[in-house]
């Protein structure tokens, strides 16, 4: 399959807790998101941005970007940075194009758009050539920044603050036996109604969110772990190890043994 060819994966990480300030000119073209924390950002010496929380910029040859955290401060930062001739597409197609006088760009869904960033990383950890799954997805993070900008800014429920802080602790414990009817009733609002602001904050419902970073966790036991695979099924939340390898097949693509199999090799 040669539909997404010329684009390398050169640089990409997560840090929760870093405390870098970068100060270079890229080799690479980046995707650098800042899902909390306070960001620093000035380019070729001009102003200086300061902001705090979800926010995203790009960063690419033939310019000097500085970035990092507050004084004494840490951010989760996350980044790919690519490489190849397929760039020269998204430039000239409009999917590459960033404004230097307002590089920052907030992010609506930053828990969706976290979700992305870990499963490219995932997916171009994999031995062999280019995923044209991650070249795909790395595509649809660029239009996700484009629709972003475009967009006009819609209601925000009032009770944003709260669920982010629950949203952190499902990613603390996906496997926790997670009520969300019950969490409806903690909020003071319907079951329809906490599914509709949860979705407003995470671009997901509460379930399928729920069920994404269970996936997430378990991917990542089965690369960092040799615990056997019904074992890490029990941890990431699930008791039947069949329906557990069904969900993980459709998401990765591969059964879980061989998920690891292919990590390990």
């Amino acid at each position: 399959m040669d539909f997404f060819d010329g684009l390398t994966f050169s640089i990409y990480g997560s840090e929760p807790q870093s405390d870098n300030f970068v100060r270079n000119e890229p080799r690479y073209y980046g995707i650098q998101f800042n899902y909390s924390g306070i960001l620093k950002l000035r380019i070729d010496h001009g102003k200086q941005f300061e902001v705090e929380g979800a926010y995203v910029f790009l960063t690419y040859p033939g310019h000097f970007f500085e970035y990092g955290p507050a004084d004494k401060s840490t951010r989760h930062h996350n980044y790919i940075c690519t490489c190849g001739s397929r760039i020269q597409k998204y430039i000239k197609g409009g999917l590459w194009n960033p404004d230097i006088s307002a590089p920052l760009i907030q992010i609506r869904h930053p828990e969706k758009f976290l979700s992305n960033m870990q499963e490219i990383m995932t997916l171009i950890q994999r031995p062999g050539p280019v995923s044209p799954r991650a070249v795909m997805m790395f595509e649809d993070l660029l239009l996700q920044i484009i629709e972003t900008q475009e967009e006009e800014t819609r209601h925000i429920p009032y009770q944003a603050e709260e669920l982010k802080e629950l949203i952190r602790q499902i990613y603390a414990a996906p496997e926790a036996d997670w009520d969300f009817v019950a969490e409806a009733e903690r909020f003071h609002v319907s079951p329809t109604h906490f599914r509709r602001i949860f979705k407003e904050i995470t671009d997901l419902p509460p379930q399928q969110f729920l069920l994404q970073i269970r996936l997430s966790k378990a991917a990542e036991l089965l690369k960092s772990t040799s615990a056997p695979v019904k074992e890490i099924a029990s941890l990431a939340g699930w008791e039947n190890v069949f329906y557990f390898s069904r969900l993980f097949r459709q998401k990765y693509h591969i059964p879980p043994q061989r998920y690891r199999k292919e990590f390990q090799s």
